[in-house]
């Protein structure tokens, strides 16, 4: 079985670099023409997805109506593959993160992610991990043998998470792989087992 995943198009706040998290921020304009535009290629490349599975987010739910305007396929909401919650540094951007000592923890998930701890109303990788880690024993594995291909639409975080827990990756490759806007992502799962065919493709 093919799974292809998706990081949601752009946001304003993608745009200037603000940290989102669970707050619900729609696509801006840019973001659904990105959608669009991948939709399309996806479509003119013969490639149609059988089911769809959605972070309940609003920028993530708009970026799977987009996706499955050609296949039509059922969308699952599932709140295991939201964004990571970044508590009280949502809001902010990247340089008040990195500037403002009381965020002083919190750049650590992007910047030294061993050394990163929950705090300020942040979750935890050991929840995080966790959730995504459930989501796929839940609701990926056992369709193995039902699908050709699925879609996971979801984040930038939740993209890198699912790479972790499907290809075991470090905590520092984890933190280090720059996810783009729309950007596919393929992993085949054959006999139990997850193999990356692709990461990052832009259209």
């Amino acid at each position: 079985m093919n799974i292809y995943f998706m990081r949601h198009g752009e946001t304003d706040w993608n745009k200037v670099r603000r940290i989102q998290g669970s707050t619900d921020i729609p696509l801006n304009q840019n973001g659904i023409e990105l959608a669009e535009k991948v939709s399309k290629k996806i479509h003119e490349s013969g490639i149609h997805f059988d089911l769809i599975f959605s972070s309940q987010l609003i920028r993530a739910k708009k970026t799977a109506e987009i996706m499955n305007q050609y296949s039509n396929a059922e969308i699952i909401i599932d709140s295991r593959i939201k964004e990571f919650l970044f508590g009280q540094a949502e809001g902010h951007t990247y340089d008040e993160l990195r500037t403002n000592p009381k965020f002083g923890n919190l750049k650590n998930w992007f910047l030294d992610p061993q050394n990163y701890h929950a705090e300020l109303d942040a979750e935890s990788y050991e929840d995080f991990f966790s959730r995504i880690e459930d989501f796929l024993n839940d609701q990926i594995k056992p369709r193995e043998n039902q699908f050709e291909n699925i879609l996971i639409v979801c984040h930038g975080g939740v993209v890198r998470g699912l790479m972790k827990v499907m290809l075991n990756w470090s905590i520092q490759r984890f933190a280090e792989t720059k996810i783009p806007n729309c950007g596919l992502n393929l992993i085949e799962l054959k006999n139990g087992e997850y193999t990356l065919k692709f990461a990052a493709k832009e259209f």
